[in-house]
């Protein structure tokens, strides 16, 4: 009974040897990672190649003009972001490992200004900046590559074949704080950047009335809060960015 209590302590303490550390802007705290950077931008390529094999990438100027201009304002300007448009019916946005964001026609369709798109870009942005997505990547991709490749030289391949074999839009589920979170560092960066962050709210406004059957199906707003409780939170951080408590 003692050993398999003692047993997890082992194997954290074997695991963070080989962990890497950075420092958080979102937290402002130094955490670690089963990857680095250069293994998070190298899964975000993978699962990059994946999904355009699997979807219609087109070609969208104003989303790239869009993404950029946020990029610049970002917490995190390391990376290189790219940013895909989908061709789908789907109301969707997401962000992978490594700088990837990803918009689907189905919501482009949906905005009605560039702020409402900037709003959708931001808060995808925010993931990236927080790292989100390459938490949940390592708790679940980790246990399919072997330790001794995971630690070696094999690993770009490793992270190619994993992302292969087992990634799926269904592991891009937030917590609750999470995407409160994104939400109001998005709407910091939307007023960083010179976009009105009010078209964050009026994209939810405009979201809220859609039929909730409907939303169900949507995967973006699967695991999110409530819209109430999104826009009181995006309310509050524009009258601390107004107020310049915030920035």
């Amino acid at each position: 009974m003692r050993i398999t209590k003692i047993l997890p302590v082992f194997v954290v303490i074997f695991l963070l040897t080989g962990c890497a550390t950075y420092y958080n802007p979102v937290t402002g705290k130094t955490e670690y990672s089963l990857y680095s950077e250069q293994d998070e931008i190298d899964m975000g390529k993978a699962i990059d190649a994946k999904l355009a094999r699997e979807n219609r990438f087109i070609p969208n100027e104003r989303v790239q003009t869009i993404g950029q201009r946020l990029v610049t304002v970002c917490d995190r300007q390391s990376l290189i972001y790219h940013f895909r448009t989908i061709e789908s019916k789907e109301v969707n946005a997401f962000a992978v490992p490594g700088g990837y964001v990803y918009v689907y026609t189905g919501l482009l369709s949906k905005v009605e200004s560039d702020d409402e798109l900037a709003s959708v870009l931001a808060h995808e942005i925010s993931h990236v900046v927080a790292r989100d997505s390459v938490r949940m990547m390592q708790t679940q991709i980790l246990y399919s590559i072997p330790t001794s490749i995971l630690f070696g030289s094999g690993r770009y391949q490793a992270i190619q074949k994993a992302v292969d074999t087992i990634f799926t839009l269904g592991m891009l589920k937030y917590s609750r704080t999470e995407e409160l979170r994104a939400d109001s560092l998005g709407a910091t960066y939307l007023y960083r950047a010179g976009f009105n962050p009010e078209g964050m709210i009026t994209f939810f406004q405009k979201l809220a009335k859609t039929q909730a059957s409907m939303l169900k199906a949507f995967e973006i707003f699967s695991s999110h809060p409530d819209f109430e409780e999104r826009i009181k939170n995006v309310q509050e951080t524009i009258s601390q960015l107004k107020a310049g408590v915030r920035k």
